[in-house]
């Protein structure tokens, strides 16, 4: 009867026991919820999950390699992968650590447990300082670590990399991230985690005792040296609990314990929904309800090329400022596509808590060139169809502004080539009357020949001599002539008169002069595709400030650049061949651009005159010098592709001079 009422009274304690286990394991979710909640929201039937499976791989095998399966399970599930998962599991464990030393410490200046707890003790005392060093080693030694670990990755294949390199952004984030959690809540939930695995512990070990198993006492802190002593790491906990002298029967217990937290953690998620909202409401989350939080991204940008790219050039050090701001501007937003092209400011379709829109931002000397782009739009919004700016900040070198996207609206290439030709060309003139009645009419003033100087040393002269001085193009410079394509051509030495200051200077003094966009081309004209009108279904983007001979003709130039010169169809040409002076790469140009470049062609004519059509082709000319320095420094494996685009464009010119201007 006796050994009766000890099994019932073990019973009895297992089962108090397991339900305060169960109560720290809650406490122990909610506090990993934290760390995890800064950068997506958890789903907490995948986390408890992971965490039975982990106690479950724990209970089997040594080394808390459970702990792995909790990352790679949870993570798999989660937006910001394994690498982010491990780091917030590390970050769990390394907090444990050190209540761990706590209790050793504790157990040991009371006297109790003996020598096991007392060699316990010391060696989780020394960890924890080991611990500490090792923190303030790595702070001490940031950027040689950084280094070292992209060198690492580095050794493996791409896909490898990249994960090892998001593991170690993941790390560095969740401990830096810190201070963005409630930290009074975190040791709340810290305490009260313990506190109810400790009631358990203490409670088994009266199970233990009630059942007869143990030759001795076995209490709080046999169990607790029994989880976590210097023995836990080398055998499973049911051998340890051989090992400490237990009966079969207690050690059926012990298996008891460590089994049914696990089978009702995976039980959980199959509770009825109105139940589980019970039990979620018990402990609620500290945050919206989802579409309403604000988290930080881990990483904001969506393309795993991107990702590499970006943490390659934080790891190796690269441009820290520039990565710095970067993560500063982008903390809080996903970036779905970057659209950057011919500038160095970058622009990217992004969405923040489920709004989509563009951002486009520099730094540095682009930082403050996108600052005069930026008050320009804020200078003319109100007299022309410009793009709505939602918002915008500068300092510090940099500056950034955010752009209402819409569904409907396209850009003017991808509308030249799925509409009819005369919608393509009633948008066109539109831009053009629309400029010229609300831009440049109201703002036309005397022409500067001080300012055509400075135009023609800046934007010809300068342009030139670096083109000549290139090293990709210094060969076929000193050609006379080139072939396109098949398709001879004089070489941009042998075309001296197109460049001549006094010729220029001539044809330039009659050019009209007012406010200008300054990068009128295809890709700045933005469509609507659910207007009818196509004087209201249409504005631009992205001014150009800084052209010094601020004339119209120098936006109609650079519409000219898209239309005649064909842009956008060398920017989707991925490559191009040289040997020796022929240049060969595949160049599509579409009938849509034919027949749009005659009708704005005859129009400008009309307008003005040959002489005015023969400025405007000449201002398209030095664009494409003025885009060359850009191609030479980031772009030079296509640079040859855009020179090419510059002889064909200066041989044209040089056609019509000799033929007239019609």
């Amino acid at each position: 009867m006796t050994s009766l009422q000890g099994l019932g009274t073990s019973l009895v304690f297992l089962l108090a026991s397991v339900a305060l286990v169960l109560l720290g394991h809650m406490f122990r979710l909610l506090r990993w919820e934290q760390f995890i909640r800064i950068h997506e929201r958890p789903i907490r039937r995948d986390l408890l999950r992971g965490m039975a499976g982990g106690y479950a791989v724990n209970f089997l095998l040594p080394f808390h390699v459970g702990d792995l399966f909790r990352a790679v399970y949870t993570g798999r599930r989660m937006q910001n992968g394994t690498g982010f998962a491990l780091a917030t599991v590390i970050m769990d464990r390394f907090l444990d650590v050190w209540v761990v030393a706590l209790l050793f410490g504790a157990f040991r200046l009371a006297g109790l447990g003996g020598a096991p707890v007392g060699d316990a003790a010391r060696f989780y005392l020394l960890f924890s300082l080991l611990l500490a060093a090792a923190l303030a080693l790595v702070v001490a030694l940031r950027d040689l670590l950084k280094r070292l670990c992209l060198a690492v990755c580095s050794i493996f294949n791409e896909t490898i990399k990249l994960d090892g390199l998001i593991f170690c952004w993941s790390l560095i984030n969740t401990f830096k991230d810190l201070r963005r959690i409630n930290f009074g809540r975190m040791l709340l939930n810290t305490a009260l985690m313990w506190a109810a695995y400790l009631g358990s512990y203490a409670l088994l070990g009266l199970g233990v005792t009630a059942i007869g198993g143990a030759r001795e006492t076995f209490g709080l802190v046999e169990v607790f040296h029994m989880l976590f002593g210097l023995d836990s790491v080398d055998v499973t906990s049911l051998g340890i609990a051989g090992g400490l002298g237990l009966s079969a029967a207690a050690r059926l217990l012990v298996a008891a314990w460590f089994l049914l937290p696990l089978a009702a953690m995976f039980a959980a998620p199959l509770l009825p929904d109105t139940l589980r909202a019970r039990l979620n409401s018990a402990a609620p989350v500290t945050q919206g309800k989802p579409g309403e939080e604000n988290y930080l991204n881990l990483l904001p940008q969506v393309d795993p090329r991107d990702r590499g790219a970006f943490l390659s050039q934080y790891f190796s050090l690269q441009n820290k400022s520039y990565v710095d701001q970067f993560i500063e501007i982008n903390h809080d937003i996903t970036i779905l596509q970057d659209y950057s092209a011919g500038s160095n400011a970058t622009t990217m379709l992004c969405m923040a808590q489920n709004v989509t829109f563009y951002r486009k931002y520099a730094f540095g000397a682009d930082g403050d060139k996108l600052a005069d782009q930026l008050a320009w739009l804020r200078r003319n919004e109100h007299r022309l169809p410009l793009c709505q700016i939602l918002r915008q900040g500068t300092g510090d070198g940099c500056c950034w502004y955010d752009m209402a996207y819409s569904g409907s609206a396209v850009g003017l290439f991808r509308y030249i080539h799925s509409n009819p030709i005369e919608k393509s060309t009633a948008i066109v003139r539109s831009v053009l009357r629309t400029l010229d009645r609300q831009l440049y009419a109201p703002t036309a003033r005397p022409a500067d020949p001080g300012k055509i100087e400075e135009y023609l040393r800046a934007k010809v002269d300068a342009n030139l001599d670096k083109i000549r001085e290139s090293r990709v193009l210094r060969e076929l410079w000193n050609y006379d002539r080139i072939w396109v394509n098949g398709r001879s051509c004089k070489n941009l030495r042998e075309l001296p008169e197109l460049f001549d200051h006094d010729a220029l200077r001539e044809l330039f003094a009659d050019d009209p002069l007012a406010d200008i966009h300054g990068d009128l081309t295809v890709e700045n004209i933005i469509c609507r595709t659910d207007g009818k009108d196509p004087g209201t279904s249409w504005y631009i983007i992205d001014p150009n400030t800084g052209n010094l001979h601020d004339s119209p003709f120098l936006d109609y130039g650079k519409l000219l650049q898209s239309l005649h010169g064909g842009y956008e169809f060398m920017m989707m040409t991925p490559r191009c061949t040289v040997q020796e002076n022929h240049i060969d790469f595949q160049f599509t140009r579409s009938a849509a651009y034919d027949a749009l470049l005659a009708a704005v062609r005859a129009d400008l004519r009309e307008r003005y005159g040959a002489k005015g059509l023969h400025s405007i082709f000449a201002h398209e000319l030095i664009h494409w010098l003025r885009l060359m320095p850009y191609k030479l420094s980031k772009d030079k494996k296509r640079a040859p592709m855009f020179y090419a685009g510059l002889v064909m464009v200066a041989n044209d010119l040089d056609t019509w001079n000799r033929e007239g201007w019609q």
